[in-house]
C-alpha cells in the first residue's frame, strides 16, 4: 500500500507469518506459543502506531484488519487477531466504532458465518461497544436493528449458539445499567428503524420479547408526557382557540403531534377523526378546525382531511334525517349544516369538489343503495352553494372537476320509475326537485361553459336518469314560463337555475323587490310607527330565503345595498323608500354567512359615511343591526366599529339624541363582550399599539372603560396568564386612570391577576362622593324652600351647571317623601333639556352613589324601607321617563362596593322586580307577547301587530300617569 497507514498493516502481517516467511514457524504448538506470539504482534504493531503519530482516513486503516479478521480459519490465528484488535483499540479508543462498523457492514456478516467467526465477532463488539460515545453507539445500534430484521421467526437448531450470541450483544446495549446508551435513544432507534405492527416481518421471540419488554418500560413516561384522556376530552368551540395546541393534529392524518417516540397508549396515536367531526360539525368553528390541524385561514394548500370529515358528516345526515319523522327537524338539521359546510368552503383551502368526490367515493362502496328523503335533503344542500361556488372560482378549466355531481346524482337515484313532480306550493317541492335543479344547471350552464373553455364538443350531453326524468321536463317548462309573479316556490326554483347572467336574473330581482321591498301601494299608518313610511312591513319570509341559493342571496342583498341604501341614504326625500320590509330583508339576509362576508365591509364603510355625516338616523339603524343580526364580527372590524361608534358618544352634535345614546352604549358593550380571551390577549395588544383602541375610551365612557378592563382581566385568567405582566396592560390602565379614574372593591381585586389587583393597589382614587348626602339635602332644602330659589328660571339655572349633578338625586328624594310633584315636573322636564346627553353619565352615578349611601348607611333595613326605594326608582324610570332603568343598573352593579354591602344592591334590585308598577308593564309585554305567535319571521303583519298593540298600552300607561300627577 502506498498510504501511511500501510506500514502497520504490513508489520501485522509479517509477524503473523502471513507474508511467506518462516519466522513463526512451530511457534503454535502450545498456548504458550499463542500468547508469546499474541504479545509479539501486540509489541510490533504498537511500535508501529507510535512512529505514526495520527491517523488520517480511519476506515482506510480499519479496513484490511478487518478482512485480516474476516479471512481467519484457525482458532489461535482468530484468538491472536481478536486480542490485537482490542489492544489496538485500547491504545487508540477512537477505533472502537470503525472497527464495529466494519465488521457490521461487512458484506459476509451474516448468520451464514461459520461459529468460530461469528463467535469471536460477538466477543470483539461487545468489547468495542464500550468506548464509543452516544451517536457512536447509537449508529451501530442501528446496524444491529437492521441484522435483528435478517432474522427468521423459527431459528434453525445449528443457528440457535449465534442467534444467543447476537442477542447477548443487542442486550447489553439496551441494558440502561451500562450506561453504554440513553435510553431514549434507543428506543428512537428502535421506533425508526423496525417495522412493528408488519406480519410480513415477524421477529424471533427472543427478540421480540427483549424489545417489547424495553419499550413497556417507557409506558409510564409516555403517560407522564401525555395528556391522559385527551382523546376523550374535546374543546368547546367559539372559547378553546388559544389552547388548540392541546389538540394540535397532523393535517392529513388527523393524529396527535407524537415528536417523542414513547410508547403512547392507543387511543393516543390513532386518527382522531371523531374530534375532528364533533368540531366541524357546529357552527362557528372554522377557526379552531383550522387552528387544530395548524393552518392559517388564508393559505392555498387544500385541507383534505377537513373535506373528508365535512363528507363524513354529510353521510352521517343522509342516514340521520332518514329516521327524523317531523320536517321542521329535517330542516333545522340541513340549514345547520348548509351554515357550516358553506363556511368552509368559502377558504381556498377547501374545495366543494373534493367534498363531493370524497361522498361520491363511499357512497358507491356501501352494499345497498340510499333511499329515503335523505338524499333529497343532500341534494338540497349541494344546489345551495353549487353555483356561488363556481362564480367565485374564476378558473373556468377547473369547473371539470364539479362534473362528479353528475355520478353522484346516477348512485343515489338508480331508480327505474320516475319520480312524481312535487306541489309547489309546500317548501317540500324545493327539497324534492334539488336533484333534477342540480342536474339541470350542470348540463345547461356549467358543462355549455366547460366546452368553451376547454376544446368544442369535448364533452357530450349525459344521458338524465330514470328518476328525475319528469323534474327535469318540469324544470325545462319553468324556464321557459319566466315566472313573474310569486305565487309558489317554482319562482325561486327557477331564479336558483339562472346562474349569473344579469339578462335573466333582471326580472326576478325585479319581482321580489316590488313585493317586499318597494311596493308603493302599501303604506303603514302614522299611529302604528314613529312617521309615516310607505312599503311591505313584511320581510322576505325566511322560508323563501331557504329557498334561494347562496348566490341568489349574494344577488339580493348587493342589489338592495346598492340601489336602496346608497342612493336614499341622505336623501330625506327619498328616505320612505326604504320599508320596513326592506330593512327587515336585509337584516335577514345577513343572517347567512355567505352574505355577511360580502356585506360586512361595505357595512363598516357606511358607518363611517353616516357618522361623518351626522346622520343619525341611518345611525341608530346600524347600530341595532351590527348588536343584534351581526355575530360573527372579525376582531379587527369588530375593533373599528368600536372606534367609529364611540366618536358619536364623544361628538356634542348628538346630545337631544338620548335613545341614539343608549343604542350605542348597548352595541359598544355588545361588541366589548363579544371579544373571547384570545382575541383580548393576542389582538388587543396590536390595536392598543396602533392607537386604535385608546380612541375608544373617552371621559364620558367609565362603564364601558371598566367593563373592558374585567374582559382583560378574565382573559389573563382564562388564558392562564394571569401571573405574567405584561406592558401593554399596565400602559393601558395608566391610559384609563387618566380618563376616568375608577377603583374597585376589594373582593374584586381578589379575583383579579395579582399583577392589576397591585396596580390598583398602587394607585387608589379620592372618594368625590364623600359629601353626596349633604350636597343633595342642600339642594332639596333650597328647591323646597321658595325663599332660596324665587323662580323657575333660577330653579333651572342651578341644576343645569355641569358642576352639579344632583338632579336626580333631588327628584329621587321628592319621590320618596310623597312630595306632589305637580309643580315641580315641569321644572325638572325643562332641566332634562338643558342637559346634554353625555353629561347625562355624571347624574346617572351621582344617582347610583346617593342610592348606595342611602341603602348601605341605614342603620334599619326593612323591608318597607327597601321597598320605598325600589318603587321611588321604577317610578322615576316608568311613570315620569326621566331614567333608563337599565343603564342605572350597569353603573349600579359597576360601582366599588365592599363585600359587605354588595347584598343590598341585590336586595334593591329584588325589590324593584317585584314593584308592583314594573310588575304591571312585565305583566302586559307578556300578554302582548304571548298575544303573538313564537314564530315571529313567518307572520305577515308582525311590525303592524306589535307595534299597534304595545303603543297602545304604552299610551294608556301615559294618561293614567297624567291623571296621578
Amino acid at each position: 500500500m502506498a498510504n501511511i497507514e500501510e506500514p502497520v498493516y504490513l508489520a501485522c502481517r509479517r509477524a503473523l507469518g502471513l507474508d511467506g516467511s518462516s519466522e513463526i514457524s512451530g511457534l503454535l504448538s502450545n498456548v504458550q506459543d499463542i500468547e508469546a506470539l499474541t504479545e509479539h504482534v501486540i509489541n510490533v504493531v504498537r511500535t508501529k502506531m507510535r512512529e505514526q503519530n495520527a491517523i488520517r482516513d480511519t476506515t482506510s486503516f480499519v479496513r484490511p484488519f478487518v478482512e485480516l479478521f474476516m479471512d481467519s480459519t484457525n482458532a489461535p490465528r482468530m484468538y491472536t487477531i481478536n486480542k490485537l484488535l482490542k489492544k489496538m483499540v485500547e491504545f487508540q479508543p477512537s477505533l472502537a466504532k470503525p472497527f464495529a462498523e466494519g465488521l457490521l457492514q461487512h458484506s459476509r456478516m451474516n448468520f451464514a458465518l461459520p461459529a468460530l467467526i461469528w463467535n469471536s465477532a460477538m466477543d470483539l463488539l461487545q468489547f468495542l461497544v464500550r468506548f464509543p460515545d452516544y451517536k457512536g453507539i447509537r449508529d451501530i445500534f442501528k446496524q444491529l436493528l437492521e441484522k435483528v430484521q435478517m432474522l427468521m421467526s423459527h431459528t434453525p437448531l445449528q443457528d440457535i449458539e449465534k442467534v444467543f450470541k447476537f442477542y447477548t450483544l443487542v442486550a447489553l446495549i439496551m441494558n440502561p445499567d451500562n450506561n453504554l446508551q440513553l435510553s431514549y435513544f434507543i428506543q428512537n432507534e428502535i421506533k425508526q428503524t423496525l417495522p412493528w405492527g408488519k406480519p410480513e416481518n415477524p421477529y424471533p421471540p427472543c427478540f421480540s420479547s427483549l424489545i417489547l419488554k424495553f419499550i413497556d418500560s417507557f409506558r409510564p413516561t409516555a403517560q407522564l408526557v401525555s395528556i391522559t384522556g385527551r382523546d376523550m376530552l374535546y374543546p368547546i368551540v367559539g372559547y378553546s382557540n388559544y389552547a388548540s395546541i392541546l389538540w394540535r393534529l397532523h393535517y392529513a392524518k388527523l393524529k396527535f403531534h407524537q415528536t417523542a417516540p414513547l410508547p403512547f397508549d392507543r387511543a393516543q396515536v390513532q386518527p382522531q377523526t371523531e374530534l375532528f367531526c364533533y368540531v366541524i360539525k357546529q357552527l362557528n368553528s372554522r377557526d379552531l378546525a383550522f387552528s387544530l390541524v395548524g393552518i392559517a385561514r388564508n393559505v392555498k394548500q387544500r385541507i383534505t382531511a377537513i373535506e373528508e370529515s365535512l363528507a363524513d358528516l354529510l353521510i352521517w345526515n343522509i342516514f340521520e334525517t332518514n329516521k327524523i319523522q317531523d320536517f321542521e327537524g329535517q330542516l333545522h338539521l340541513w340549514t345547520v349544516t348548509a351554515h357550516i359546510v358553506l363556511v368552509y368552503v368559502q377558504n381556498v383551502c377547501i374545495a366543494l369538489s373534493g367534498i363531493l368526490n370524497t361522498i361520491n367515493i363511499k357512497v358507491a362502496s356501501f352494499p345497498g343503495t340510499i333511499y329515503g328523503i335523505g338524499r333529497d335533503w343532500l341534494m338540497w344542500l349541494i344546489g345551495q352553494m353549487l353555483c356561488h361556488v363556481l362564480n367565485k372560482n374564476h378558473v373556468k378549466s377547473t369547473w371539470s372537476d364539479y362534473l362528479v355531481l353528475l355520478d353522484l346524482i346516477r348512485i343515489l337515484y338508480p331508480d327505474s320509475q320516475a319520480l312524481p313532480e312535487p306541489d309547489y306550493r309546500d317548501f317540500q317541492s324545493v327539497v324534492s326537485i334539488a336533484a333534477a335543479s342540480n342536474w339541470y344547471f350542470l348540463t345547461t350552464r356549467v358543462i355549455p361553459v366547460i366546452a368553451v373553455s376547454t376544446q368544442p364538443n369535448s364533452l357530450s350531453q349525459p344521458q338524465t336518469p330514470n328518476a328525475l326524468y319528469l323534474h327535469v321536463e318540469a324544470l325545462k317548462l319553468l324556464e321557459d314560463r319566466k315566472l313573474s309573479s310569486i305565487d309558489d316556490y317554482r319562482f325561486f326554483i327557477g331564479w336558483n337555475l339562472v346562474g349569473n347572467d344579469p339578462k335573466l336574473n333582471s326580472p326576478y330581482m325585479d319581482t321580489l323587490f316590488k313585493v317586499y321591498i318597494l311596493n308603493t301601494s302599501q303604506s303603514i299608518p302614522a299611529s302604528h310607527m314613529s312617521h309615516n313610511v310607505f312599503g311591505p312591513s313584511e320581510g322576505i319570509p325566511y322560508r323563501s330565503l331557504d329557498a334561494m341559493s347562496a348566490h341568489v342571496k349574494c344577488l339580493i342583498a348587493r342589489q338592495y345595498y346598492s340601489d336602496i341604501i346608497l342612493k336614499n341614504l341622505f336623501n330625506q326625500t327619498q328616505w320612505s323608500m326604504v320599508s320596513p320590509g326592506g330593512v327587515e330583508s336585509f337584516a335577514r339576509l345577513l343572517a347567512f354567512p355567505e352574505v355577511e362576508q360580502d356585506r360586512l365591509k361595505e357595512l363598516l364603510n357606511l358607518a363611517d359615511t353616516i357618522i361623518s355625516k351626522n346622520w343619525f338616523l341611518g345611525a341608530h339603524l346600524l347600530a341595532e343591526l351590527f348588536t343584534f343580526r351581526l355575530h360573527r364580527i372579525p376582531t379587527s372590524i369588530r375593533a373599528q366599529l368600536l372606534q367609529q361608534f364611540s366618536s358619536i358618544l364623544a361628538s356634542p352634535s348628538h346630545a337631544g339624541h338620548p335613545q341614539l345614546h343608549c343604542a350605542i352604549q348597548n352595541l359598544l358593550l355588545n361588541l366589548i363582550l363579544q371579544f373571547n380571551c384570545t382575541d383580548l390577549y393576542n389582538q388587543v395588544p396590536k390595536l392598543i399599539d396602533s392607537k386604535m383602541l385608546q380612541s375608544v375610551f373617552t371621559k364620558e365612557s367609565e362603564e364601558i372603560n371598566k367593563v373592558f378592563i374585567l374582559c382583560i382581566a378574565r382573559s389573563f385568567i382564562v388564558t392562564g396568564s394571569e401571573s405574567m405582566p405584561v406592558p401593554w396592560c399596565t400602559d393601558f390602565l395608566t391610559h384609563i386612570m387618566q380618563i376616568t379614574p375608577h377603583g374597585w372593591s376589594a373582593s374584586t381585586l381578589e379575583t383579579m391577576p395579582t399583577f392589576m389587583a397591585e396596580w390598583y393597589r398602587a394607585h387608589p382614587i379620592n372618594d368625590m362622593y364623600r359629601d353626596i348626602r349633604a350636597r343633595v339635602d342642600d339642594d332639596y332644602k333650597k328647591l323646597t324652600n321658595s325663599a332660596s330659589l324665587a323662580n323657575e328660571q333660577e330653579i333651572v339655572k342651578h341644576f343645569s351647571q355641569p358642576s352639579n349633578t344632583t338632579c336626580l338625586c333631588v327628584f329621587l328624594k321628592l319621590t320618596i317623601e310623597d312630595r306632589p310633584l305637580r309643580s315641580y315636573i315641569n321644572t325638572f322636564y325643562e332641566i332634562f333639556k338643558n342637559l346634554l346627553t353625555r353629561s347625562m353619565n355624571g347624574h346617572y352615578r351621582t344617582l347610583a352613589e346617593y342610592i348606595l349611601r342611602e341603602i348601605t348607611l341605614q342603620q334599619n333595613h326593612s323591608q318597607t324601607f327597601m321597598q320605598k326605594y325600589a318603587d321611588a326608582v321604577v317610578l322615576m324610570a316608568t311613570r315620569y321617563n326621566i331614567i333608563q332603568l337599565d343603564r342605572l343598573l350597569l353603573i349600579l352593579f359597576l360601582r366599588p362596593l365592599e363585600e359587605s354591602k354588595t347584598p343590598y344592591v341585590h336586595i334593591l334590585f329584588y325589590f324593584m322586580i317585584n314593584s308592583n308598577t314594573l310588575s304591571e308593564i312585565i305583566k302586559d309585554f307578556g300578554n302582548i307577547a304571548r298575544s303573538i305567535s313564537s314564530d315571529i319571521w313567518s307572520m305577515k303583519n308582525f311590525h303592524e301587530k306589535f307595534h299597534c298593540e304595545y303603543i297602545k298600552s304604552m299610551l294608556i300607561l301615559v294618561c293614567s300617569t297624567n291623571k296621578i300627577i
